[in-house]
């Protein structure tokens, strides 16, 4: 955190929130009832980001990009944390990913929110409304993982994937355990706000060197399950078998985390690919049937030629991944696509594997 200047006293008036991508390469495990459900690994990279700027108002009233979601979050942290009827803000959505691509979009403007209407309208803590703590002194905050989950349980996120929460917070590549069966069947209870909702655990937070780079690729006109769609899809799968779950586990524990620590880039890229393979297997049946299916492995195995083997889909897609060495490798990538006239179907970002996570910062 940077120096804080002198306290005034006050709470700030005008932030600006930036958050990294949510990358999502697979869940351990779901329906079965002897093993944690969901968990998984993913990462965090630096583009393409959020980017929000809120102005402390006496209503709420948004624009730009999703700006409807971004209202309904901002009034689910206020009624969440009980504040008064004036405690409104501005919100200028500035920059935001395409939402159902599989780059977590949803959580990360949800957290991105409800940061700024907390640092906005602060109350000291243990004071009514609200049990949260900010300092109006701090000009840029950075959020620890408490701080994460309390944003996450006022906005209702965490009911599946946490990976956004943990990224949220300090970024990184995550694992996370997945919860119990049991605590999945209470998630209708949480959502009527009659119990706290449990998060899947942390298993693992690493940062990865900072001279890789990610290459994000999503095709243009094409989203991935979401909303009631995806849900009716979970309902359809059968369970993920346990030699399936024990195999992503080992993966995730002794090849991707080692090569993560390690800094090995050939082992690392390896392990993300074939833990991809692996995680897509229990949702071939209802992925399938997406309109991307085809073009996303025709994609994986282009990449494939092109020398790149770190490259797995993320979450429902049609966002890929695609881990590169060094920016020089990157940017050869994009060329390539260029020349092979891809741009016009695919969208190419390159990013940083983020190492911060959101940033607050405070404008006046």
């Amino acid at each position: 955190m940077t120096e804080p200047s002198q306290p005034s006293g006050r709470s700030p008036s005008v932030v600006e929130i930036r958050t990294p991508t949510r990358l999502h390469i697979g869940m351990f495990s779901f329906g079965n009832p002897a093993i944690r459900s969901f968990g998984g690994v993913g990462l965090m990279v630096d583009r393409p980001q959020i980017q929000l700027r809120m102005r402390k108002a006496n209503q709420f009233t948004s624009r730009g990009p999703l700006a409807e979601r971004a209202l309904g979050f901002a009034r689910q942290a206020a009624g969440a944390w009980n504040l008064p009827p004036e405690a409104g803000c501005e919100i200028d959505v500035i920059a935001v990913p395409r939402a159902h691509v599989g780059l977590g979009s949803g959580t990360q403007l949800a957290l991105a929110v409800a940061a700024g209407v907390r640092h906005l309208h602060q109350t000291p803590a243990g004071d009514e409304p609200g049990e949260f703590e900010v300092h109006p002194s701090e000009r840029d905050w950075f959020f620890d993982t408490r701080e994460s989950l309390d944003l996450a349980r006022a906005v209702g996120r965490g009911r599946r994937s946490c990976v956004g929460i943990y990224g949220f917070s300090r970024g990184g590549l995550i694992v996370e355990a997945g919860r119990p069966e049991a605590m999945v069947e209470n998630t209708k209870t949480i959502a009527l706000g009659k119990e706290e909702p449990q998060f899947s655990p942390l298993v693992a937070r690493v940062r990865l060197p900072s001279a890789w780079r990610c290459l994000v690729i999503v095709q243009r006109d094409s989203i991935g399950l979401h909303g009631e769609a995806e849900k009716a899809a979970f309902a359809s799968l059968p369970p993920v078998p346990g030699e399936i779950a024990a195999e992503l586990a080992r993966l995730a524990l002794l090849d991707i985390l080692p090569a993560a620590v390690e800094g090995d880039f050939e082992m690392f890229s390896d392990a993300i690919h074939r833990y991809g393979a692996v995680a897509g297997r229990p949702f071939e049946q209802a992925s399938a049937r997406l309109p991307h299916a085809a073009t996303t492995c025709q994609l994986i195995e282009l990449l494939g030629e092109l020398g790149i083997r770190g490259v797995a889909q993320s979450s429902w897609g049609p966002a890929v991944m695609a881990c590169c060495e060094s920016i020089d490798q990157a940017g050869r990538i994009v060329e390539q696509f260029e020349t092979l006239g891809l741009a016009k179907q695919y969208e190419a970002t390159i990013g940083r594997f983020d190492s911060q996570g959101a940033v607050l910062r405070v404008i006046e």
